[in-house]
C-alpha cells in the first residue's frame, strides 16, 4: 500500500474497514509511522487513549489491533447509527485510531450540546427517573435540572468518599434527588477500588485496600428508571449487566460514556443491543483535545415500547455432543453447558442439549435447570444425522464443540436442509493439535464453510489461527458462573495455601511438576500447604508412594481431597487458597479452572500453554514458567509465597476474572454473534 492509497482509503468509513481487511497490521503501522516521520516502534507505543483502566492499555498499537481484529463489530456498529452526525463522529473517531492526528477528534467535536443532554437526541419530561452513575460531585445532576427543571426522581451513584461529601452538599437544596455513596456494578458486593477527585472514581484503580461497597441496579431501584448515564471508569459493562433488567423492561434512555476501555465503542452498543434490540444509536464526542469523554445514546424508539424476552421471536438451540459418550454430568457446569444455559436463562431460547446417554444428570435440575436433554439411541454419527433429517428446519442455531470428522456430516446435512440456520463450533483449540490439522483437506475445508462464527477461547490462538486460515477466528473464553451468591473474596481470610484442581496424574496435567516444584522450596515456606483437589489416576500412584517415600516430612502439608462434586464446597476451596497452580502440558484454551480461581481472588502460577498470558493477565495476577520446567515452576511459587505483593495480585486477580472471564457477559457477547445480524451474512 502506497502513501496515494492509504488516503483514498481513509477518506471514509467504508473505505477504512476495506483497508484493515485488505492489508496487515504491518503494512498499515509502515505507513502511519512514515508520515509522523517517525518508527513503527515508538508509534506502537503513541498513548492513543485513555485505555489504561483495564486489560489492554492506550498504546497505538493495542487500539488499532482492536480495530483490525474487530472490524466486523466496527461495521456494525457504523450501519446501526441514527443520524449522520453519528456517523461522521464515528468515522472521525476511527480515523484517529488509524492517524492519531488530533484534527481528527476536532472535527468530531461537538461544542453546542451538553454532554449527556444533547437537546437533539435526549427529550425529558416532568415523570423522569434519571440515574447518574458516577456522580463526582453532583455536577452533572445540576446540569440536568438546570436543563430540564422538573423531574420525579434523581439517584445520584458515587464511590469516592471525597466526592460524595462535596456532592451531597452541592445536591442537598434539590429535592427528590437520593445520593449513594457506593459504585455501581454487575452484582451487590464489596470490592477494592481507587480513589481520586477525577471526574468520576477511578474504579479498578491502584487498590486503596479499603472495601467499597458495589450495587446492581437492578437490586437497588425498584421503580421504573426512565434515564440512564454511566461514566464509571471502565466498569460501565459491569454496571449495564447489574441493569439489564430496568433496561429490558423499562426502556430508559441511554447516556454511557465509551472511552475507558478500547473496545467499549463497539462493545457497549453490541452488549446494549443483544439486551433490548429496540434503541436507535448516537455517537457525541465532547472533547477537542483528548480521544475521551465520548458518549454512547440510546435512545427507545417509542418511550411506551417494551422488549421483554417473553416478546421477541424465541431462537431454537441445539447443542450436539461431539463424543460417541453423549454429554457428562460435569459438562452441563463448564462451557460446554454454560453457554446453552446462559443463552435459555438471560437470552430467552428454546435450549436443547442432544447425545447419548452417558451419565445421570444430577445437575440438570440442581444448576441448569431449564434447559432440555435429548437422548439418541447411540452416540454414532448415523444417529445424529437421523436426528439432523427429523429436527434440521426447526434448529435455528446448531452448537457444535471441536474439528471432529463426525461434525463434518453433520454440519454438512443441517446447512442443507435449513440454509439459514446458523452454527455455532468451539474449536477447543490448543497449538499441540491444530498445527497437526491438515486444513487444506476438502472435508475440513468444506465443514469451516459450514460454520458462520468459529471461536477459541483463548487470544492467542485467535492470533495464531486467524494467521494461518482463511476463516475468521474469534475468541469466545471460557468463563466464570455463579450458580449462587457466593461471598467476595477476602485476602485477609486466606490461607497459605497452593491449590489445585483437575484430573490428577494425567499427562496433560502434569501434576509431578507441581508435587515435585512444592518439595523443592518446602523448607523456604514452611507455613504453606498444598492442597489437590481431583480423582487420582491410577497409574499415578506409584508415583505419589514413591515421592512421600523420598519426602515423608511432607505428608503434613501435602492433602489430596479427591473429587469435589458440590459447587459451593469447591468454591470454598478456591476463597481460601492465596495461589492457584496448574502445570499443564497443554491446555484447550483458557482452562474453567483458571476463570474459577480467578473469581475467587487466587493468584495463578501456571506453565506456557497457550493461554498462560490470559490466565495471569500478562503477569498482572500470576506468574508463568516453561512447560516441565520443574525447577522454574518451583521457582515462580516461592517467589509467590514470599511476595510482598501477593494480596495486591490477588485483588487485580478477581477484578480481573470477574469482568474480563464473565460468563454472562461473554454469553451475551456471544448471542450477538449468533443472533444479532452477523451470522449468514
Amino acid at each position: 500500500m502506497n502513501k496515494e492509497e492509504f488516503f483514498r482509503l481513509f477518506s471514509s468509513y467504508q473505505g477504512i474497514s476495506s483497508m484493515v481487511r485488505q492489508y496487515s497490521y504491518e503494512e498499515i503501522t509502515e505507513q502511519v509511522a512514515g508520515m509522523f516521520s517517525t518508527t513503527v516502534e515508538e508509534l506502537e507505543k503513541f498513548p492513543g487513549g485513555e485505555y489504561s483502566k483495564n486489560r489492554t492499555s492506550g498504546a497505538y498499537k493495542y487500539v488499532l489491533l482492536d480495530l483490525i481484529r474487530n472490524i466486523t463489530q466496527y461495521d456494525w456498529v457504523y450501519e446501526r447509527l441514527a443520524d449522520g452526525i453519528s456517523r461522521q463522529v464515528f468515522t472521525n473517531l476511527i480515523r484517529y485510531r488509524v492517524l492519531p492526528d488530533l484534527s481528527f477528534l476536532q472535527q468530531a467535536f461537538d461544542g453546542e450540546h451538553h454532554q449527556y443532554f444533547d437537546s437533539d437526541i435526549i427529550h425529558c419530561s416532568n415523570q423522569e427517573v434519571f440515574v447518574d452513575c458516577g456522580g463526582f460531585i453532583g455536577d452533572t445532576a445540576e446540569d440536568y435540572i438546570a436543563q430540564y427543571k422538573n423531574y420525579k426522581t434523581i439517584y445520584v451513584y458515587e464511590p469516592s468518599p471525597d466526592n460524595i461529601t462535596r456532592c451531597r452538599e452541592n445536591l442537598r437544596k434539590y429535592p427528590k434527588v437520593k445520593v449513594r455513596n457506593c459504585g455501581v456494578g454487575e452484582k451487590n458486593e464489596k470490592i477494592s477500588i481507587g480513589g481520586s477527585l477525577a471526574s468520576s472514581s477511578f474504579l479498578g484503580a491502584e487498590s486503596s485496600g479499603e472495601l467499597t461497597e458495589m450495587v446492581a441496579l437492578d437490586q437497588d431501584i425498584k421503580e421504573k428508571i426512565t434515564f440512564i448515564k454511566m461514566d464509571v471508569e471502565g466498569f460501565e459493562i459491569p454496571a449495564i449487566l447489574g441493569a439489564k433488567g430496568h433496561i429490558r423492561n423499562d426502556s430508559p434512555k441511554l447516556a454511557i460514556c465509551t472511552y475507558h476501555i478500547v473496545s467499549d465503542i463497539w462493545e457497549i452498543p453490541r452488549l446494549i443491543d443483544s439486551i433490548h434490540p429496540g434503541y436507535k444509536f448516537y455517537f457525541r464526542h465532547y472533547r477537542p483535545d483528548q480521544n475521551g469523554e465520548t458518549v454512547f445514546y440510546a435512545v427507545p424508539v417509542s418511550p411506551e415500547q417494551n422488549f421483554s424476552i417473553e416478546t421477541r421471536q424465541t431462537k431454537r438451540v441445539v447443542a450436539l455432543a461431539p463424543y460417541e459418550r453423549g454429554w457428562s454430568n460435569v459438562e452441563l457446569i463448564k462451557d460446554c453447558g454454560l453457554i446453552p444455559y446462559l443463552l435459555y436463562k438471560n437470552h430467552g431460547c428454546d435450549v436443547t442439549m442432544v447425545g447419548a446417554r452417558g451419565d445421570e444428570y444430577t445437575y440438570l435440575d440442581s444448576y441448569v435447570k431449564g434447559i432440555k436433554m435429548e437422548f439418541l439411541e447411540d452416540g454414532s454419527e448415523a444417529a445424529k444425522l437421523q436426528y439432523m433429517m427429523e429436527k434440521a428446519t426447526e434448529i435455528d442455531c446448531l452448537i457444535l464443540r471441536g474439528c471432529h470428522t463426525s461434525n463434518f456430516t453433520v454440519a454438512k446435512m443441517y446447512k442443507m436442509l435449513h440454509p439459514t440456520g446458523c452454527i455455532y463450533v468451539g474449536l477447543d483449540a490448543n497449538g499441540h493439535w491444530m498445527d497437526r490439522i491438515l486444513w487444506e483437506n476438502t472435508n475440513f475445508m468444506e465443514f469451516m464453510d459450514c460454520c458462520d462464527v468459529i471461536a477459541t477461547s483463548c487470544q492467542a490462538m485467535q492470533d495464531h489461527l486467524n494467521l494461518k486460515w482463511p476463516w475468521k477466528i474469534y475468541c469466545i473464553p471460557n468463563g466464570f458462573y455463579s450458580f449462587k451468591a457466593h461471598s467476595l473474596p477476602d485476602f485477609k481470610r486466606k490461607e497459605n495455601i497452593v491449590l489445585t484442581v483437575g484430573r490428577l496424574g494425567t499427562q496433560q496435567k502434569a501434576t509431578e511438576v507441581l508435587l515435585e516444584a512444592f518439595a523443592q522450596i518446602a523448607e523456604n515456606i514452611p507455613d504453606w500447604r498444598l492442597r489437590l483437589v481431583g480423582t487420582i489416576e491410577e497409574s499415578f500412584q506409584d508415583f505419589l508412594q514413591e515421592y512421600f517415600q523420598h519426602f515423608p516430612e511432607l505428608k503434613e502439608r501435602v492433602d489430596f481431597t479427591g473429587p469435589i462434586q458440590e459447587r459451593e464446597i469447591l468454591q470454598e476451596e478456591y476463597q481460601k487458597a492465596k495461589i492457584f497452580a496448574l502445570p499443564s502440558e497443554w491446555e484447550g484454551g483458557t482452562p474453567n479452572v483458571i476463570a474459577e480461581a480467578l473469581n475467587a481472588g487466587c493468584v495463578t502460577a501456571v506453565t506456557q500453554f497457550d493461554a498462560y498470558e490470559q490466565a495471569t493477565d500478562h503477569g498482572k495476577c500470576g506468574r508463568s514458567c516453561a512447560v516441565n520446567d520443574t525447577a522454574g515452576f518451583a521457582q515462580i511459587l516461592l517467589y509467590l509465597c514470599k511476595s510482598n505483593q501477593l494480596e495486591g495480585m490477588a485483588d487485580h486477580a478477581y477484578r480481573y476474572g470477574s469482568t474480563y472471564l464473565n460468563m454472562e457477559y461473554i454469553v451475551a457477547k456471544l448471542s450477538e454473534m449468533l443472533f444479532g445480524g452477523m451470522c449468514n451474512g
